[in-house]
């Protein structure tokens, strides 16, 4: 290219020279001329051959100029190679040639639009070198020399210089007639593929030039936003694309505004974060945005329905529980970090299902997973729309509710209402319930604070009786860890043999012998001293303790009773978790076995609101218990209710009527009344009676007149670790006689 540039501008020159002055026999120097030649190359020619390579206006313009400078050097060197004739330049007009040149080339070279347009730099760069020459050669005159001047053929020299260029520029405009054909064939190409990618993109594509009009769509663009067959084309404005937009897509105007304003923005200078939309027809489009460098925006839409779709099921899946349909422990966790960090006054409900375990042991897991589907529905139904409900696991549920305490409780109690109902589950009906630990969000400072809360309050639902609502309260928090440390305690008694039983007579009042004794566990705690059972058995009941502490009482009472008389009998007391555990049985036939008692001389109480609890399972054990031939007591007979119906439903051996009726008898008509049926009913039935507590002569006369069958009290004896004279019971009923 530059060497196609510096020579048409040196032979432009000397084909202009040779029709000049033709009556003067001018010559050329050989070596002059090869020289301008070379100028011409490296002056003009290389600058303009830069000037493709750089990008900026500046530097273009530059060496334009300076390719100008190269004409006007060219021809002061291609002026003199000239012989055979007197030569005179004027300055001025070398000068100004020099500055024609050099300006209508850097214009040429500078300007975009100019050098872009292949016939405004053709026109640009021949005026710079035509004008160069002709402003030179119009301040420069030739004359001949003094005397006859004979240079035949001397222009043979700039003929073949000018041939050679001329040539050169043939074999040049044809290479260039074929570059640029292949160029453009290239071009072709190119634009047909880009045309076909641009056109099968996934993603609508929109190019704003930075006149804010429309420079490019493609069919994607047209397809996404349902445009076939609108007045769409390029060269439209922005506000008018958004319009076709608008109405094709069914927006109100309220929408077109705000669109507009989007899209608007979209069309700064500056990358925005892409962005969705939700088109009215439902599809959800991504909008993303790309300034380019040279002026203008491509906005790129992306259909991301299925995406987001797949994105939201993620989501549940993560924040939901797949059988509740419930937030799961995840969204639970997350609303309560909320809700500490928040100002809004709020409650946590902690929700435990009672027999929900007996539920899945009876009917299966199927109909527990239908329950808990259908209590999710009514816990909510109870919420509303103002609270949170979540399931945390199993059948433990979690509900925020904002507001004041009245209506946290109100909630609480519907809840253990709506709960309570039987639930129809196809085929089954399957009744439950629930406890209800409340806690409220004042001054708790973390999550773990108020779970320990709620724990807490759910707790102590549950050990008064389940079925209710129990408040979180301050002293609270530190009972529940003194019964963890009373729990710790009794395991460590386990292991430390800390227990011991203690005797209490029983005696006849028919023969007034000691037939027996009830065995009574004791535990001295090395820093605590005598812990009463009524403090110690319900935390062994509540975290299972019971069931070994119990085996140890049967083993250790049995091997006692077997070095007794073989007329007396044991007493032993069952709790109603021994009976549920299926492990009674074993554990009694292992004592006996161990300790070689009979088994007759056995007997296992168990009080009567034992029975109601779990009436059915404690009737098969009972009854597997008698198999055995081990002997059963209802203790505390009349304090429970349906009373009647027990000693009907279950087989009894004794029926031990409570001292809270012996205490009242004598001042109490109805306290007596209660004995004297429950005796009267006892022998109707063939079931002895014993009564308890008795202290005083009088209520053993009472008792003795009424018909009871044997007493135990600390009349007739305390209990004691090592058992009493066998005579004491002769010498109490010896005095009653003697008086």
């Amino acid at each position: 290219m530059a060497t196609v540039a510096g020579l048409g501008v040196w032979t432009t020159h000397f084909m202009a020279m040779i029709g000049y002055r033709p009556d003067l026999p001018i010559g050329y120097g050989g070596q002059v001329t090869a020289a301008s030649a070379l100028i011409g190359i490296l002056a003009v020619g290389l600058p303009l051959a830069a000037t493709v390579l750089v990008r900026s206006a500046a530097l273009r313009a530059a060496l334009g100029g300076t390719a100008g400078l190269g004409i006007g050097a060219m021809h002061y060197t291609g002026m003199l190679a000239l012989s055979g004739c007197l030569q005179t330049q004027k300055p001025g007009a070398t000068l100004a040639a020099y500055g024609v040149g050099a300006a209508l080339m850097a214009l040429g070279s500078g300007s975009r639009r100019i050098a872009s347009s292949p016939r405004l730099s053709s026109v640009t760069f021949t005026l710079a070198v035509c004008g160069a020459h002709f402003v030179s050669i119009a301040g420069t005159t030739l004359s001949p020399l003094p005397g006859p001047v004979g240079m035949p053929g001397a222009n043979n020299v700039l003929g073949i210089f000018t041939a050679m260029g001329a040539a050169i520029l043939l074999i040049g405009a044809l290479m260039t007639i074929i570059a640029a054909r292949r160029f453009e064939a290239q071009e072709r190409a190119h634009s047909t593929i880009l045309a076909t990618a641009l056109h099968n993109m996934s993603n609508g594509l929109v190019f704003i030039d930075g006149s804010g009009r429309l420079g490019l769509f493609n069919d994607r663009f047209v397809d996404m936003f349902g445009l076939a067959g609108a007045a769409l084309h390029i060269g439209m404005r922005a506000d008018e694309v958004i319009d076709f937009v608008s109405a094709a897509a069914g927006l109100e105007t309220e929408h077109q505004r705000s669109a507009a304003g989007r899209i608007a923005e979209r069309l700064e200078p500056f990358r925005l974060a892409p962005v969705d939309y939700v088109l009215p027809n439902g599809r959800t489009v991504e909008i993303d945005s790309n300034p380019i460098a040279k002026g203008g925006t491509v906005l790129t839409f992306n259909d991301v329905t299925a995406e987001r779709a797949a994105r939201n099921e993620i989501s549940e899946l993560a924040f939901n529980d797949p059988l509740t349909g419930l937030p799961n422990r995840r969204a639970f966790r997350e609303r309560k970090l909320a809700a500490i960090a928040g100002d809004a006054p709020f409650f946590l409900l902690l929700i435990d299902l009672d027999r929900f375990k007996a539920v899945n042991d009876t009917f299966g897991h199927g109909v527990g997973d239908k329950l808990l589907v259908h209590a999710g529905r009514r816990i909510l139904e109870v919420v509303g729309g103002s609270g949170f409900a979540s399931r945390l696991g199993g059948d433990e549920l979690g509900v925020f509710v904002y507001g004041d305490a009245q209506t946290a409780m109100e909630i609480a109690q519907g809840i253990v209402r709506t709960l309570s109902q039987p639930f129809v589950l196809g085929e089954v009906t399957a009744s439950v319930g629930c406890s209800i630990g409340l806690c409220s969000g004042d001054g708790v400072a973390t999550p773990d604070e108020l779970m320990q809360r709620a724990d807490v309050a759910l707790y102590e639902a549950k050990r008064q009786g389940k079925g209710r609502v129990a408040s979180y309260r301050p002293g609270l928090l530190e009972a529940t860890a003194e019964r963890h440390r009373l729990e710790a305690d009794l395991r460590e008694a386990l292991h430390r043999r800390q227990f011991h039983l203690a005797y209490q007579p029983i005696m006849s009042l028919e023969t007034g012998e000691i037939t027996g004794y009830e065995a009574l566990l004791r535990w001295d705690h090395p820093v605590r001293g005598s812990v009463s059972p009524a403090v110690f058995i319900p935390v062994a009941e509540e975290t299972g303790l019971i069931l070994e502490i119990g085996r140890w009482v049967l083993e250790e009472a049995c091997r006692e009773a077997a070095s007794w008389p073989k007329g007396r009998h044991v007493a032993v007391n069952v709790s109603s978790v021994q009976f549920r555990s299926h492990l009674l049985p074993s554990h009694l036939t292992g004592a006996l076995a161990r300790s070689g008692l009979p088994a007759h001389r056995l007997e296992v109480e168990l009080t009567e609101t034992a029975l109601v609890e779990d009436g059915p399972t404690i009737a098969r054990a009972l009854a597997e218990i008698r198999r055995l031939g081990v002997k059963v007591a209802m203790d505390d007979f009349g304090t429970g209710y349906s009373s009647l119906a027990h000693l009907c439903d279950f087989p009894l051996d004794r029926i031990k009527i409570d001292r809270s009726f012996v205490a009242a008898a004598q001042a109490d008509p109805h306290a007596h009344a209660v004995i004297k049926a429950v005796v009267a009913l006892g022998r109707d039935i063939g079931i002895p009676t014993l009564a308890e507590g008795i202290e005083t002569v009088e209520q053993l006369e009472l008792l003795r007149g009424l018909g009871c069958g044997a007493v135990q009290g600390y009349l007739i004896g305390r209990p004691a670790r090592f058992l009493e004279d066998e005579k004491v019971g002769k010498l109490v009923l010896g005095s009653i006689f003697a008086a």
